[in-house]
């Protein structure tokens, strides 16, 4: 059993397949994972779900629902990531270049570093071990969303950056294209897995006010009335936090 990173909005909410898929859900293991749980080597806390969900509620005061926030993280959003999973002096490292992450590590006296793609990971070689995080946005255009080999690699060098007690976070973007979120979870879960990552845990990050709600001074926690709330705002990022499989915390 590994314990949790302090998480200011840890909620357990109802099974609902429509945000957790599980294999008893239907249309019998949409991820396809069944035999990666079965064998003890998916998840890094057993159990069902597979892993903990949060539901971190983190729109801005007046954010609109149609703001670009549906492409990138939120000034809460990124602070939470930050202040969640480093502390001072720790190294960030960002494959997304976004400012907002940036900007969040630079407040937080972390070290910040950033390539333009996974292509130029070699670059940080003189980082490797030492990334306290670890944050990609997906799907990327520079990587092969149908090759599992492909994204295998761009996770491999990223674990290769991670200390022991380090995470890699994984963005899941809404696309144009309306690509739902199991599509993205039955590839880069199964790449993590062979790259050497342990799936930890998997946030629901809702960057838009939902109806009837007032928005929340600071990030709050989610009971699983708002989780199905949630599940209507189109406006959502999906995170899926991963660590070293024999690191720290496994």
């Amino acid at each position: 059993m590994t314990t949790q990173p302090p998480h200011p909005d840890h909620a357990q909410p109802d099974r609902d397949p429509t945000t957790s898929p599980t294999p008893d859900s239907e249309g019998s293991d949409p991820l396809a994972l069944t035999g990666l749980v079965a064998a003890g080597a998916l998840d890094v806390v057993p159990g069902d779900p597979p892993v903990p969900i949060s539901v971190w509620r983190v729109a801005g005061v007046n954010w609109p629902a149609n703001s670009g926030a549906a492409h990138g993280l939120t000034p809460r959003l990124a602070a939470l990531l930050i202040g969640s999973y480093t502390h001072r002096g720790d190294t960030v490292v960002d494959l997304t270049s976004d400012p907002t992450i940036a900007g969040a590590a630079g407040a937080g006296a972390r070290s910040y570093l950033t390539v333009s793609g996974p292509a130029d990971l070699t670059d940080l070689d003189h980082a490797a071990s030492r990334a306290r995080l670890v944050v990609l946005r997906w799907p990327r255009p520079d990587v092969d969303a149908t090759d599992i080999t492909a994204v295998t690699d761009m996770l491999t060098g990223c674990r290769r950056l991670l200390a022991r007690d380090g995470y890699t976070v994984i963005v899941l973007t809404p696309t144009p294209q309306g690509t739902p979120y199991v599509e993205h979870a039955r590839l880069v879960i199964p790449a993590a897995h062979r790259a050497g990552l342990g799936y930890l845990q998997h946030i629901v990050a809702v960057t838009a006010p939902i109806a009837g709600e007032r928005p929340p001074r600071a990030a709050a926690s989610a009971d699983a009335a708002t989780l199905r709330a949630a599940t209507h705002v189109r406006v959502h990022l999906d995170l899926l936090v991963f660590v070293l499989r024999g690191g720290r915390h496994a």
